[in-house]
């Protein structure tokens, strides 16, 4: 997204992280892309709707019905109700009513229902879900009075162009945290997607219509709002358990319409079907298949079994913002000049976000996890000149360190010096190798405080001391030269991240 973006329409700025092209005020202007609450044939039967749902009442209507408030516009409708803007006048304040169709008030005892679960949802107070402020009925009309979220829904961020993978990592945790919060109070919203989450204009994320929730915990001589036969929900979103109509149904079967959700904020498609992972869809790390699929297994009990561990797989990607997803992921610095097709300088740590594999840095000199080059330092170093936790090279200092001339905690090389020295010239507090000189030595010719061999002793004696004495020497400066190598490398990135944020 380029800096300071402007909606074309009104030429406002743009929040950080709302999605390019409008502003929040300009499409909600534009209206609202509900779908259609889908309920099984046996349920409308039962409730006496018509398949093409109801037509809502204008606004002159409420304004009678309703006179403590003053009804500005119709946000939405689907199939459970519409949704109006309104102000509440003795507050003075802006607020959402929902009213439900009619025809659901003809079923018996529905009014007691309503009340019971309304009371629940209003105690529903979390930073993520909108607020039920009042409920009552008026007119016939039952009704919710709710938090008035002033921005978007996440379709219409879709219409308004892709989300990022950053932008999909800021929202998902927010739905986990308020899914989890209701779950925990014995409440399943069964009908997540994308129209029910909102995006204030500071990208702020609010869950709304909870009118589709059922209580959990409820015996048989205890209904809910969804009566027995109803299969309440979003058909693309449900859960597979949703669709059969199963008793069965629990928190679960939220997950699973967030994993829909999160696959579709990834990619732009639905997982219909034989569905690819988002990686193969789209340039996203591939870290992100894992938590995508895991909430979209078929079974129940192979999902994550609570919102909160979705949550918490989520937490080293979670990209609060652009440069804490970069340093999750790692940065990569390559000179422009080259030798032999290698850049003169490699300088990579963490996980490629493309392959999920960590970063290899490969040049003249390379600074890295794992890096291979004629001066190599890491974690894994490979070249003429190493240093690392495990080395190999021609001159070899670490952990492990193997080649002609080795120096670590264990040494394998022609000269190998260290707390195990393993070579055909070795030294160490155990040294096995031709000629072994240390502690405990093994080999043709050995000298050690166990035994004293002539032709080790004459070998050694001559030049021991200066060897010993010049390793030592190495041993300290070449450790303080690659820590300020390591500072160098630590200023230059700096410099390139201070430069990708601008």
């Amino acid at each position: 997204m380029p800096l300071n973006p402007r909606c074309p329409s009104c030429g406002t700025l743009l929040p950080s992280s709302s999605p390019e092209e409008l502003c929040p005020r300009c499409l909600m202007k534009a209206g609202l892309h509900t779908e259609v609450t889908v309920l099984s044939d046996e349920a409308k039967a039962a409730s006496g709707r018509s398949s093409n749902g109801f037509t809502p009442a204008d606004i002159a209507e409420m304004n009678a019905v309703f006179p403590q408030f003053e009804f500005i516009e119709l946000l939405g409708r689907g199939g459970m109700g519409a949704v109006y803007k309104a102000r509440q006048k003795d507050l003075d304040r802006l607020v959402a009513v929902k009213v439900l169709p009619k025809e659901l008030a003809q079923s018996p005892g529905f009014a007691e229902r309503f009340s019971r679960e309304a009371r629940a949802l209003a105690k529903l107070t979390h930073p993520h879900i909108v607020t039920v402020h009042e409920f009552g009925q008026a007119g016939g009309l039952f009704f919710l009075v709710m938090e008035f979220v002033d921005g978007v829904n996440l379709r219409q961020a879709f219409q308004a162009g892709r989300l990022t993978p950053e932008q999909a990592l800021e929202i998902v945790p927010q739905i986990c945290d308020a899914l989890q919060f209701a779950h925990e109070e014995g409440i399943v919203h069964r009908d997540i997607k994308p129209e029910n989450i909102l995006l204030d204009k500071r990208g702020r994320v609010r869950i709304a219509d909870f009118g589709l929730a059922k209580l959990l915990g409820k015996t048989e001589s205890e209904p809910t709002l969804t009566g027995q036969y109803q299969v309440m929900g979003t058909l693309r979103y449900m859960a597979p358990e949703q669709m059969e109509g199963s008793h069965d149904v629990d928190h679960r079967a939220d997950i699973f319409s967030l994993g829909v959700v999160f696959y579709e904020m990834l990619t732009g498609e639905l997982p219909v079907g034989r569905f690819a992972p988002p990686s193969q869809k789209v340039r996203v790390d591939v870290r992100l298949d894992e938590v995508v699929l895991r909430a979209l297994e078929q079974k129940p009990e192979q999902r994550y079994q609570h919102a909160s561990e979705m949550n918490t797989h989520l937490e080293l990607l979670r990209g609060l913002s652009p440069i804490a997803l970069r340093r999750a992921f790692g940065m990569e610095y390559k000179s422009k000049a080259t030798l032999f097709g290698w850049p003169l300088v490699h300088i990579c740590f963490g996980i490629d976000p493309q392959t999920g594999r960590k970063r290899v840095a490969k040049g003249v000199v390379a600074i890295g996890d794992a890096a291979i080059g004629v001066f190599a330092s890491g974690g894994l170093a490979m070249g003429g000149v190493t240093f690392g936790g495990m080395s190999v090279g021609l001159i070899s200092f670490g952990g492990l360190a193997a080649g002609l001339l080795a120096i670590g905690g264990l040494a394998f090389g022609g000269f190998a010096w260290g707390g195990c020295g393993v070579g055909v010239i070795a030294m160490g507090g155990m040294a096995a190798g031709y000629y072994a000189f240390g502690g405990a030595a093994f080999g043709a010719h050995t000298l050690s405080s166990q035994g004293r061999d002539p032709v080790a002793a004459a070998f050694f004696e001559p030049w021991a001391y200066q060897w010993t004495k010049w390793l030592t020497w190495m041993c300290v400066v070449l450790p303080l030269a690659n820590l300020l190598v390591f500072l160098v490398v630590w200023l230059v990135m700096r410099r390139v991240q201070r430069g990708q944020t601008k």
